[in-house]
């Protein structure tokens, strides 16, 4: 799933989508992508082979360098710069290497890569309570206007609430970075 597809499911949730400014929702979307990247990260590992050398070209989805091991778990020292990440070989290493990183959600085409599936569930949750915060607020200006009922509509620190405790699940869901030995 895309993250433009999660936007797509998301607004389907909603009965009447109020809150339907495309540079709005799009804002959202970022929103909620920021907010598990910083607060959850998703760590992705990638095979590094003798052929591929001692200068790697970073990966397209690449946020920053969290450790390169080698086949025994021996950390692999590595320096990782704007366009390539340089390992410092000693000359023990086995090859192949793993080299994890944390990826970036944020920074990226939202038609064209599929978001990680083990987070959709928790990003369609978030993206929902943010959406549900603009388009409360627009529906209860809809019934003051028209002179109607908003008691039924969920209040501001509700809606901020749950915003929260999503936050609060993310940071507790938090990618753990496995660790090396180094030798």
């Amino acid at each position: 799933m895309t993250p433009v597809e999660l936007l797509e499911s998301v607004k389907g949730r909603f009965q009447p989508l109020l809150a339907d400014d495309e540079t709005l929702l799009q804002t959202l979307l970022r929103q909620a992508l920021t907010t598990y990247q910083d607060k959850a990260g998703v760590i992705k590992p990638v095979r590094i082979k003798k052929e591929d050398g001692v200068s790697l070209k970073p990966p397209e989805d690449y946020l920053a360098l969290i450790h390169v091991t080698d086949s025994r778990g021996c950390l692999v020292y590595s320096d990782p710069f704007p366009d390539s990440i340089d390992l410092d070989l000693n000359g023990d290493e086995r090859y192949p290497f793993t080299m994890l990183y944390l990826v970036n959600l944020r920074d990226r085409n939202y038609k064209e890569w599929n978001i990680p599936a083990d987070i959709i569930g928790m990003l369609e949750d978030y993206l929902e309570a943010l959406i549900a915060i603009k388009n409360t607020e627009r529906l209860r200006i809809v019934a003051i206007a028209g002179k109607l009922d908003t008691s039924g509509y969920p209040d501001e620190i509700t809606l901020q609430q749950r915003k929260q405790e999503l936050e609060a699940q993310m940071s507790a869901n938090r990618a753990i970075i496995p660790g090396a030995t180094v030798l």
